[in-house]
């Protein structure tokens, strides 16, 4: 009598249907390469310039301010200039901030200091210094111009699961950066399922311990492009955090290759 074989084919099929390597479902770096598309083609931008307000705030719940310009400049291959000016208060008025983002090697990053009229080059052994005082590092600045352009050579991925963010499901992807000058041994995006934009970054050592969270709050669509507000890095040792609000944001108003150079950069960048 030949055996019902019924029985061990539903389970086949139920243990097929909750692999997660069935066919039809997206890696992690599938996903990421469908974000990048779409910054490159239906949302992508060439310039962009926006007012932001810093408030950083310490441990001990004491507040310090800044307010600063920043305009960016995108270029082929991945390329990308981004030239910051500080307008207030007083001590850091006149301070400017010049990073060259490259693709395929380290970022270029100068810092102008008005007090001693010279420009001092970010190395790579001060990129993990704090930047201007807040809870973001030079490195910081760097990763979050790269990282969308990251192919699975720079940092492997894996999707770790789905979560909620702000009342929004997310993929939570995790990146291993293989570059030897970033200090993070992992971080973890948490990217909108609708939007492909992110809601949530969170930092790592290289012990695996979390030390940093970014979190992305209001974004909107200002034209075709989605934007966020509000970027909160906290400092999750020592409960420090830094809020950056940002106004005035244009996108492709045509500027200048000049304002990204050193010599605009000495002037003070006003």
């Amino acid at each position: 009598m030949t055996p019902d074989v019924r029985p061990l084919s539903i389970v086949a099929l139920v243990v097929l249907l909750l692999s997660p390597l069935r066919a039809g479902a997206e890696t992690a770096r599938e996903i990421l390469d469908r974000a990048h598309a779409l910054d490159t083609t239906t949302r992508h931008w060439t310039d962009r310039s926006q007012h932001l307000t810093l408030v950083i705030v310490g441990a001990d719940g004491e507040e310090r301010r800044r307010e600063l310009t920043v305009r960016t400049k995108r270029y082929p291959d991945d390329e990308s200039k981004a030239l910051s000016s500080f307008l207030a208060p007083s001590e850091v008025k006149g301070t400017a901030f010049l990073q060259w983002g490259h693709k395929n090697a380290p970022d270029e990053q100068w810092l102008y200091l008005p007090d001693l009229r010279r420009t001092r080059r970010i190395t790579s052994d001060l990129s993990n210094e704090s930047f201007m005082g807040t809870d973001f590092s030079y490195q910081d600045l760097g990763i979050l111009s790269e990282a969308p352009s990251w192919t699975e050579a720079d940092a492997p991925s894996t999707l770790v699961g789905e979560e909620t963010v702000d009342g929004r499901p997310c993929y939570v992807i995790a990146l291993r950066p293989k570059q030897e000058d970033i200090a993070y041994g992992r971080i973890q995006v948490w990217l909108d399922k609708e939007s492909l934009v992110p809601r949530r970054m969170d930092f790592f050592d290289k012990d695996d311990a979390a030390i940093k969270s970014l979190r992305f709050e209001g974004i909107e669509n200002i034209g075709a492009f989605p934007y966020a507000r509000v970027l909160e890095m906290s400092q999750l040792k020592t409960g420090s955090k830094t809020r950056i609000e940002s106004s005035d944001v244009k996108f492709d108003s045509g500027l200048s290759d000049d304002l990204f150079t050193q010599r605009y950069l000495e002037r003070g960048a006003q």
